[in-house]
């Protein structure tokens, strides 16, 4: 559970930084569910953290009771507790639908996205394997078992944030948006001519050579 709450509160925090720091507003509601998922996880651990985390939900549904528009929000953060994936799906596409160049934005989005997802999937199968599972149940203190979970939480952010940025740095290397694609048309362009003017001028430079060495055969 430790690992759930950490990667959840971690992704949550990095996510609302993006909301509230940079146009990519999409995120919002994925921000919502992966804080409602940390406190939902949280609730179910047996100490003070678990205690708190029950108690502040359980004063929420008491406050939402009777209070449809309450109700429904809280309705809402438990959906998209359920949906983060789809939803960061979705705020790709809105990040898409605000681009200027929508076509290297799409492009850019699906490698990152499937960057990310193909290195969680990595993780989860790692985590999650007959020799980690071994490890956990072989471990009988249970403050060194919760140390191991926050640690694989704190690792599968890290990996997570690492595969999806290799995959958009991929993606501006592969598709460039159109301003750029302009701008090293220009590069191209402006060194093609210079090796032409290059190549005109050492061709007049030999001719003028042979030239002058005709006269002084003469």
């Amino acid at each position: 559970m430790y690992d759930v709450i950490v990667r959840s509160t971690l992704f949550g925090l990095r996510n609302a930084d993006k909301v509230m720091t940079t146009n990519d507003k999409g995120r919002l509601l994925a921000d919502v569910g992966q804080f409602t998922k940390a406190a939902q996880t949280a609730a179910q651990l047996d100490n003070v953290l678990g205690k708190g985390a029950s108690a502040a939900l359980d004063a929420m549904n008491c406050a939402a009771n009777g209070h449809k528009v309450l109700a429904k929000a809280g309705q809402v953060a438990t959906w998209a507790s359920n949906h983060v994936n789809p939803l960061l799906i979705g705020a790709a596409g809105y990040r898409v639908a605000v681009a200027d160049d929508k076509p290297q934005a799409l492009k850019r989005e699906a490698l990152g996205m499937t960057s990310m997802f193909i290195g969680e999937a990595l993780m989860s199968t790692a985590f999650n394997s007959k020799y980690m599972t071994s490890v956990k149940s072989m471990m009988t203190n249970k403050y060194a078992k919760a140390a191991l979970l926050i640690l694989q939480g704190v690792a599968f952010v890290a990996g997570s944030i690492a595969s999806s940025t290799l995959g958009y740095k991929l993606g501006d290397k592969l598709f460039p948006q159109r301003k750029q694609k302009e701008e090293n048309k220009k590069i191209l362009d402006k060194a093609l001519k210079d090796f032409k003017s290059t190549q005109k001028a050492m061709k007049e430079q030999t001719t003028n050579q042979t030239l002058d060495n005709k006269k002084v055969s003469a």
